[in-house]
């Protein structure tokens, strides 16, 4: 019998916390067009992560950028040179 009247007694205590956090906080934010947008958008944690793109872009072309520069003749260095421009590896 303890058991249930705890039970009961906590759910209308929550409940009656909940309903008077309901009064005082506010549950529709403002969008009126006068206030400027929050400058409060962190981009700390942005600048601690790695470009992964660049990094994954460069991973993959830098082989064939140090392979390029290896070649010593023209007419293959030259067709290596487009191959890259085609394929988008440059």
């Amino acid at each position: 019998m303890k058991i249930a009247i705890s039970f009961i007694s906590g759910i209308v205590i929550c409940c009656a916390v909940l309903f008077g956090a309901r009064t005082v906080i506010p549950i529709i934010a403002s969008t009126d067009a006068d206030y400027d947008s929050s400058e409060n958008v962190s981009q700390s944690l942005l600048d601690l992560i790695p470009d992964i793109e660049m990094i994954y872009r460069e991973s993959l072309t830098k082989p064939f950028v140090a392979a390029e520069r290896k070649i010593y003749d023209e007419d293959i260095a030259e067709f290596y040179g487009e191959l890259l421009d085609d394929t988008g590896l440059r």
